[in-house]
């Protein structure tokens, strides 16, 4: 596979599919995870995962809660739950202007108490990685009944 030079993070992503590729620690990987996640109990759903790598991408934005649910695909109370359940701990700021009715999101990860969502950021944002936090926090759901929903979310919104 060629090294695009003008793209920073693919080298950086390209090592953590090898990482989680298949090798001898794969039996160690599903239990590192689940420690991982549970550590991080923030994160409970794919909604929560997903909105999370969407603001992980996008540290700082300007939208609506509407235009959040629309981009990562989910129904907006579900959204909205989620954003402030990661507000409450202190992971996303929000401040609103009252003459738009968009607010300014603020991911914050700097903390040390935040590491491991970064590292957990960085494996979701790969197809394989997303693939397997979702099999753990929804073991008995096929993801491709969750993909299948998100898709008619997303149609209906863009109707």
């Amino acid at each position: 596979m060629p090294v695009i030079p003008c793209c920073p993070g693919f080298l950086h992503r390209a090592t953590l599919e090898n990482t989680i590729s298949t090798s001898s620690n794969d039996r160690q990987r599903p239990e590192e995870l689940r420690g991982l996640l549970a550590r991080l109990s923030v994160i409970r759903n794919g909604c929560d995962l997903d909105l999370l790598v969407f603001l992980y991408r996008h540290p700082r934005i300007l939208l609506t809660n509407e235009q959040i649910a629309t981009f990562v695909g989910y129904d907006m109370k579900q959204v909205a739950q989620s954003l402030e359940k990661f507000m409450e701990r202190g992971l996303l700021e929000r401040t609103q202007n009252p003459m738009h009715a968009a607010r300014m999101y603020l991911l914050e990860l700097s903390g040390p108490q935040n590491g491991g969502f970064k590292t957990l950021l960085e494996l979701a944002s790969t197809r394989l990685g997303r693939h397997e936090i979702l099999q753990i926090l929804n073991p008995d759901r096929p993801d491709r009944e969750e993909s299948t929903q998100r898709l008619r979310l997303v149609i209906n919104a863009c109707a």
